[in-house]
């Protein structure tokens, strides 16, 4: 089943100009007809986004493993309480996915030999390459990428735009987060596939970290 760009958009609850983005990005299925778009209905989330997105610097921070050094006092207690929040969320990933999706810019690729760049030190593995996730990736590859390296990373590696046969998932950021990236960041990374297994195992990352758990 297809509908259109502006269907796609009122069941997203977002404007028809982001699901051309989604689109753009890969984030979506769809194919051109003359001038119109037709989208994959069975590529369309299973739910909108939650709530609105925190600015970068606020998403990074509540991915972090502590709270940070240089935040005031209230802004600690908002980092706590937005953790709490979580572990008392019925579906903790989505959340966590909606409020830290300003951390990246998401580009979906396609590559014939893409499991090179796990071994490239401008990137940092991770959502289905994590072997955290604990889930088989198959031929795919993901990770964090410096918006600085990204062009030279897309000719060495021959990174094409990516479709419904994209195989290379980068997140591209201003500075790489650590290795391995903090489970949180795996968690809003597999929360993004928007597949049942994979919004499992966020949800459960989730968990574990904010029980003590560790990172």
């Amino acid at each position: 089943m297809e509908v259109s760009v502006a269907e796609a958009a009122e069941l997203l609850e977002v404007s028809p100009r982001r699901v051309r983005q989604l689109i753009e990005a890969g984030r979506l299925h769809a194919r051109r007809v003359g001038r119109q778009w037709l989208v994959e209905a069975a590529s369309l989330p299973s739910r909108p986004r939650r709530v609105r997105p925190m600015v970068a610097d606020v998403a990074w921070a509540m991915l972090a493993d502590v709270v940070p050094d240089d935040y005031a006092p209230d802004e600690a207690y908002r980092w706590r309480q937005r953790r709490n929040r979580l572990v008392r969320d019925a579906e903790p990933e989505q959340l966590l996915a909606s409020w830290v999706s300003s951390r990246a810019c998401r580009q979906v690729f396609e590559a014939r030999a893409p499991h090179g760049l796990l071994d490239d030190e401008r990137v940092v593995p991770s959502g289905l390459s994590d072997r955290r996730a604990g889930i088989a990736a198959g031929n795919l590859v993901e990770g964090y990428v410096r918006a600085a390296d990204l062009d030279a990373v897309r000719r060495e590696y021959l990174l094409r735009p990516g479709g419904v046969a994209a195989n290379v998932v980068l997140h591209v950021v201003d500075e790489l987060p650590r290795r391995p990236v903090p489970r949180l960041v795996l968690a809003a990374d597999l929360a993004e596939h928007d597949e049942p297994r994979a919004l499992a195992r966020a949800g459960a990352l989730i968990q574990e970290t904010l029980a003590g758990g560790g990172v």
